[in-house]
C-alpha cells in the first residue's frame, strides 16, 4: 500500500463520527386514568424523588374538566401506575382552578418539602406550597405567590435549584428565553429579584441539576419542532448563572430512542421530564454517568389536534443502556 493510501486511511479514521447517544425506552409508568377521573386525558410534567423507601411522583393531571396536580407513590417505580392517585385540589389556582408543571424538593434549612408550580393567576404566576409529610397528600398548605409577576411576557415552567448560599429560580419567557432570579438561602422563599436572561432560544421546560463528580451544572431544555413534536437539548455551565454553553441541541429525541423487543412503542418523542436525582434536597444532584429521564411521550400519530387533548403518558428512558437480549 502506498503512502497516499495510508494517509487516506488515517484521515478517514480521524473523521469517524462519535455514535449519537441512544435512550433505551422502558414501558410506561403512568397512563391517563379511567373515564371521568381527574387525569383521564393526559399525565404530564413529572417531578419525582425517592424518600423514606418510596418514590413520590407529582405531575400535571389533564382531565376533561381541566388541569390539576396529581400525586402517586410506591416503593417500586414500576408499580406507580397501580398506586392510588390523589388530586391535590387544595393547590388549585383561584381564577380557573388551573395548576400545572410541579417541581418537588426538600429544603434542608427549613426541614420542609416545597412544591413549586404555576397557576393562571396573574398570568401564570409562580406559586409554592409546603408540607412536612410528603406522603400525606392532604397536608400541603394552600399556595402562596413565589414572585409577584409584573412583566408582560409569558412566564412558564418554574424550576428551583440552590447552592451553598443562593437559591436560583429559572423560568422560560415567551417560549424563547431562559431567565433566572436569585435570593439568599436565609431569605428563601422570599426575596427573588433581578431577573436576567441566561440562555436561549428554547421552547419551555428548563430543568437544571448539579452534576456530581463533574463540578458543573447541566441544563435540560425542551425544543419544539415545526410539526409540533418535542425533543430535549443539553447545556452546561460552571455556575447556575452561567455562562451556559450548548452541548447537544438534540440530546434526547425521538430518533435516538431504542426499544427492547419486549417493550411496545409507546412514544416517538421526548417531552417535559425530570432526571432521576441522587437525593431529594434543594441541591438537585444527579449522576451524569447513570442518566435516567422520566419523560412524557406520545406514540406515532398521536400528536395531532388540540394540545390540551393529547394523551401523554409518563415513562423512563435510560441513556446508552444495553439492548435487551431477545
Amino acid at each position: 500500500m502506498n503512502i497516499m493510501a495510508l494517509l487516506g486511511l488515517f484521515a478517514g479514521a480521524g473523521l469517524a463520527e462519535t455514535p449519537a447517544p441512544r435512550w433505551m425506552v422502558q414501558p410506561p409508568l403512568l397512563a391517563p386514568g379511567p373515564p371521568a377521573s381527574f387525569d383521564d386525558v393526559a399525565v404530564k410534567d413529572p417531578s419525582i424523588v425517592f424518600h423514606d423507601g418510596c418514590w413520590h411522583l407529582f405531575y400535571t393531571a389533564c382531565g376533561k374538566r381541566g388541569y390539576a396536580l396529581g400525586y402517586v407513590s410506591s416503593s417500586k417505580l414500576e408499580a406507580l401506575g397501580d398506586a392510588p392517585r390523589h388530586a391535590l385540589v387544595q393547590l388549585a389556582g383561584t381564577s380557573d382552578r388551573y395548576a400545572a408543571a410541579p417541581q418537588v424538593f426538600f429544603f434542608v434549612p427549613h426541614d420542609t418539602w416545597y412544591l413549586v408550580y404555576q397557576t393562571r393567576d396573574a398570568d401564570y404566576q409562580p406559586v409554592y406550597a409546603t408540607t412536612r409529610t410528603i406522603d400525606n397528600p392532604e397536608s400541603w398548605t394552600l399556595p402562596r405567590p413565589l414572585v409577584l409577576k409584573k412583566d408582560d411576557g409569558k412566564w412558564i415552567d418554574f424550576w428551583m435549584i440552590c447552592d451553598d448560599s443562593t437559591a436560583y429560580l429559572f423560568y422560560t419567557r415567551d417560549h424563547r428565553d431562559v431567565y433566572v432570579m436569585t435570593t439568599g438561602l436565609d431569605a428563601f422563599p422570599d426575596g427573588f429579584a433581578n431577573p436576567r436572561k441566561v440562555f436561549g432560544p428554547v421552547h419551555e421546560a428548563v430543568h437544571v441539576y448539579k452534576a456530581v463528580g463533574l463540578d458543573e451544572y447541566h441544563m435540560l431544555y425542551e425544543m419544539r419542532d415545526g410539526d409540533g413534536t418535542r425533543r430535549f437539548g443539553l447545556a452546561k455551565a460552571q455556575e447556575p448563572l452561567g455562562p451556559w454553553r450548548t452541548v447537544d441541541d438534540a440530546f434526547a429525541t425521538g430518533n435516538r430512542l431504542a426499544y427492547p423487543p419486549s417493550v411496545e412503542r409507546w412514544t416517538e418523542e421526548v417531552s417535559h421530564g425530570e432526571l432521576l436525582r441522587i437525593g431529594c434536597d434543594q441541591r438537585l444532584e444527579y449522576n451524569p454517568a447513570e442518566r435516567r429521564f422520566l419523560i412524557q411521550g406520545l406514540a406515532l400519530g398521536e400528536h395531532a389536534g388540540d394540545y390540551v387533548k393529547l394523551p401523554w403518558k409518563l415513562g423512563i428512558v435510560t441513556l446508552n443502556a444495553a439492548p435487551e437480549t431477545p
